[in-house]
This record gives C-alpha cells, sequence and structure tokens, in this order.
C-alpha cells in the first residue's frame, strides 16, 4: 500500500508544480537584462577606474582554466601602476597565491584601488567572508565589481558552491560595512530545461549576474549582516 501510495505522489507532484510555475506570471521589464549594445554596469565601471591616476588594481580568481586563454582583464584599466592576479592555486597568470576568505593577511588592508572578481563568487565556500575580506583590502573610494552566475551549469574549479541573485550579491556588500552598491544587473538571458519540469523553460533565467559599488568608509573588524525588517521578531518568554 505504502509503495503505491508513493507512487501516486511522485505522479502529482511534478504536475502541481507545473501548474504553479504555470500560473506564475513573470514580467520581462522586472528584470534588468543587459545585451552587448547597453553594457552600462560595465562601462561606468571602466570610466571611473579611468579617473582614478595610476590605480592599484587586484583581480581574483586569475589562474587559466583552459591553455591558452587568459581571464584577467588588463585590458579594462591599462593606465594600472599595478595589476595583481591572485588565485587560491599558482599557475599562468597569477602573481599571488591567496585564499580570498583570509586575503587580507596576504595583501594587508587597503592596499588597492580597484579589485575585479569574474566568476570567482561562485567557487567561494563563504561568500560573506570573502567579501569582508574584499571589502578591507579595497581603499577608501576604492571600486569593485563583480561578476558571478544566476544560473550555469556545475562546473569546479576547484569547486562549485553558490549561484546569486542581483539582491543576493547586494547584500554581500551592505552600507553598514562602509560599502555603496552602484547599480547591479542580470546579463546573457538562458533557459533551464529539464524534462521533470518543462515549463522551468519559460521563466527568467540569466548565466550571470554583476554588482559594481564603492568603498565609502573603513570596512568593520567584525562582519554586520542588515537583516530586513520582517525578520525583526522578538522573543516570546
Amino acid at each position: 500500500m505504502k509503495d503505491f501510495i508513493n507512487k501516486i505522489v511522485e505522479k502529482i507532484q511534478p504536475k502541481a508544480l507545473e501548474n504553479a510555475i504555470k500560473n506564475r506570471i513573470h514580467k520581462q521589464e522586472d528584470y534588468q537584462v543587459i545585451s552587448k549594445s547597453d553594457n552600462l554596469l560595465l562601462e561606468n565601471f571602466i570610466k571611473k577606474c579611468r579617473l582614478i591616476n595610476t590605480p592599484m588594481v587586484l583581480e581574483l580568481g586569475t589562474k587559466r582554466s583552459v591553455a591558452g586563454r587568459s581571464t584577467r582583464h588588463d585590458e579594462w584599466i591599462p593606465h594600472a601602476a599595478e595589476y595583481i592576479g591572485t588565485d587560491i592555486e599558482p599557475g599562468a597568470d597569477v602573481d599571488i597565491v591567496a585564499d580570498v576568505h583570509r586575503l587580507s593577511d596576504f595583501t594587508g588592508t587597503e592596499k588597492f584601488d580597484v579589485i575585479i572578481s569574474c566568476s570567482t563568487f561562485e567557487h567561494f565556500k563563504y561568500p560573506h567572508l570573502a567579501a569582508h575580506e574584499v571589502m578591507k583590502a579595497l581603499r577608501i573610494n576604492g571600486l569593485l565589481f563583480i561578476q558571478t552566475h544566476q544560473t550555469y551549469p556545475v562546473h569546479a574549479y576547484p569547486n562549485d558552491y553558490f549561484r546569486f541573485s542581483k539582491e543576493a550579491l547586494e547584500g554581500l556588500f551592505g552600507s553598514r560595512m562602509g560599502f555603496n552598491v552602484i547599480a547591479t544587473d542580470y546579463e546573457f538571458p538562458a533557459q533551464i530545461y529539464s524534462d521533470r519540469v518543462t515549463s522551468l523553460s519559460h521563466d527568467p533565467a540569466f548565466l550571470n549576474s554583476r554588482l559594481y559599488g564603492e568603498k565609502v568608509s573603513t570596512t568593520p573588524e567584525n562582519y554586520i549582516y542588515e537583516l530586513d525588517s520582517y525578520y525583526n521578531v522578538k522573543n516570546i518568554d
């Protein structure tokens, strides 16, 4: 009898979930999406970087995963006084071997005018700790650019931990941490396909999520979580 019920539930649940998803209405304009001809977030970041006189630049996760193809972005800031690549493993394009969760131990605090992170935050085991260390390594008025994944296949270099919405990225870099998020967006619309729930392909998904921001004051020694108001529930004695 138990096996019979489980078979019925197994058949009903996917259909119920599929119908629920079909009934959701998503408006494309609710999601800020960019195209190759409308890349304002990155363009504004680069313009602001070029106003800094001979900046010190750090890029995270620069080890080449494909031979002959660099993942560094030196061309964005060609006037850098020094452009340093770092990764958790030694290899091509890596100047400093460092664990981002202890980044300031390797680089010191308030050392960089610009920090760039492309396709790395999904590989950090503790993203809040990584964000804290990145902010500590930035100088006041320093700029940060992050591109990570909102939807993407599992890929391990060496491990794959997270996916981020715009809100998730913004939540890592709160104003109480002395940081100002200037802009976030999504890029490269994608589709999720599953023969289990076929209607997923109609819902919004994007390969990348991105953040551009600025450090505006000294980073606190301890990370401060900014809870939304609906989490402020009084304890019941």
